[in-house]
């Protein structure tokens, strides 16, 4: 038989982990890429920001002509990236260029920053990115309008710078964050490892309690588990326990069946010993006879104890199916009508109801035949057993099937322990194993039906067995 192919529950939650961790990473860095690149971009620009309203306020109109004073401040706080080069230009919108470089870019797309506030009102600000000079260049352009004795100038400042400083801010930013969640990853995955075989450890103690059992301990396991873990616990406690139940029957039934089978194979080896050193031939025909008769009871008991082990198989590993109780009740008269014939007891079936039930045929037809064989058994010659089934339209429950004979009946003290395997009664002088209504009550009780024992006026014993619930045909 092939194994199934086997999984471990440590490794998959590990790969989960794993899993989850490095997308986590991943989207972590990419946010703190995107956060680094934001707040480069936003300190820079502030810088450009700075330097261009710095050389905005330090234009004026002087007799209509625009005068430039470009301070120093403003090329030191554009020095603050040293590795940039810097472009610049003051322009007069419409009108000439003043100073700084010539024939600077212009963007239609502008992105348009917050206005600022200076020493000279609000102005207007506005960035775009574009190459210049062979390489990638961010600007700031300022427009500030300039009046005197009415006339009015709008002066425009822009500058560039390259991108050099703040990508590589954005890259420091971005490789630190890198590193934090790199180190929260290792953090992460050793704890994860700990938290993993902490949470399996119960399941290994478990296996190293049912390894350390030896055969014949099937005591309930008493651990200390988590409440997932209890399920499983509570179901091996509860298959320990079914199979401890199984034993000590096997075993019990096992040491009767043995005690059973040990007393007639003994008579039958002395009466066969009397045979063989008696003389009279009547006296040894009488042997021969009871030989015959430990011979037929020995049969009885062992068919009894193999259609009990065959029955508690079925009644164990068999699915209910539905069974036409009526036919099956036919068969069985069918069947052993000739051999009551013998025994000069008639069987009548009296049943005319139509009935089908839940439940496994072979047991159900076992049943019933142990009981009818059991009435014709005790049944005086020149008698009947009737056999009579009831559907549930009348009983004040489910289908009823009752047997009745004129034997003997039980005494009402010795009903209790008739169900009872291998009793028999110290008043009954009719050989016999003392299985057949023990069998009988446990397919009863496997199939949820009662077997109850009532007299049968004026003589005789009359067993009823009440089926609960049903589907008519």
């Amino acid at each position: 038989m092939t194994e199934p192919l086997s999984y471990s529950i440590k490794q998959q939650l590990a790969t989960m982990t794993i899993v989850l961790l490095f997308i986590f990473a991943a989207v972590s860095y990419w946010g703190a890429n995107k956060y680094g690149q934001r707040a480069a971009q936003l300190s820079y620009d502030r810088l450009l920001t700075g330097a261009a309203l710095q050389m905005a306020e330090n234009i004026r109109l002087q007799d209509e002509r625009v005068v430039v004073d470009l301070p120093r401040s403003a090329f030191d706080t554009l020095a603050l990236a040293p590795e940039d080069r810097v472009f610049y230009a003051v322009d007069i919108v419409g009108g000439n260029h003043l100073t700084g470089y010539e024939g600077l870019p212009e963007s239609e797309s502008q992105e348009p920053g917050p206005s600022t506030q200076s020493s000279v009102g609000q102005l207007p600000v506005s960035f775009f990115e574009t190459t210049y000079s062979d390489e990638p260049v961010r600007f700031v352009t300022v427009e500030r309008v300039l009046k005197d004795l009415g006339v009015a100038k709008t002066v425009r400042v822009r500058i560039g710078q390259t991108l050099l400083a703040r990508n590589e801010l954005a890259d420091g930013i971005s490789w630190r964050a890198l590193q934090a969640v790199g180190g929260f990853i290792v953090v992460a995955l050793v704890l994860i490892i700990l938290g993993i075989w902490l949470i399996l450890r119960p399941l290994n103690k478990l296996n190293v309690a049912l390894s350390q059992r030896s055969p014949v301990d099937l005591k309930p396991l008493t651990l200390n588990v988590p409440q997932e873990i209890r399920p499983l616990l509570q179901t091996i406690n509860h298959f320990m326990l079914q199979l401890a139940s199984t034993l000590d029957g096997l075993k019990r039934y096992t040491g009767e069946a043995a005690h059973q089978i040990r007393t007639p194979l003994a008579g039958l080896k002395s009466q066969a010993q009397n045979a063989l050193t008696e003389h009279d031939p009547g006296l040894r025909q009488e042997q021969i006879k009871r030989v015959v008769e430990c011979t037929d009871m020995l049969s009885t008991t062992v068919s009894q104890l193999l259609s009990r082990a065959q029955l508690a198989h079925r009644l164990r590993s068999e699915l209910f199916d539905e069974v036409p109780l009526d036919g099956l009740i036919e068969e069985v008269c069918r069947e052993i009508a000739v051999s009551a014939l013998h025994r000069g007891v008639e069987v009548a079936y009296l049943g005319k109801a139509r009935v089908v039930v839940l439940g496994d045929a072979f047991s159900l037809k076992q049943m019933i035949r142990n009981i009818v064989e059991n009435a014709i058994h005790y049944s005086p010659e020149n008698s009947v057993v009737a056999v009579d089934l009831l559907s549930g339209a009348k009983t004040s429950d489910g289908p009823l099937v009752i047997i009745s004979d004129n034997g003997p009946g039980i005494p009402e003290e010795e009903r209790e322990y008739v169900f009872e395997q291998f009793y028999r009664s110290p008043n009954n002088p009719r050989s016999g194993s003392g299985l057949g209504l023990a069998i009988a009550q446990e397919v009863a009780a496997h199939h949820d039906a009662n077997l109850q024992l009532k007299d049968n006026f004026p003589q005789g014993l009359t067993v009823e067995i009440h089926f609960h619930g049903e589907a008519n045909r």
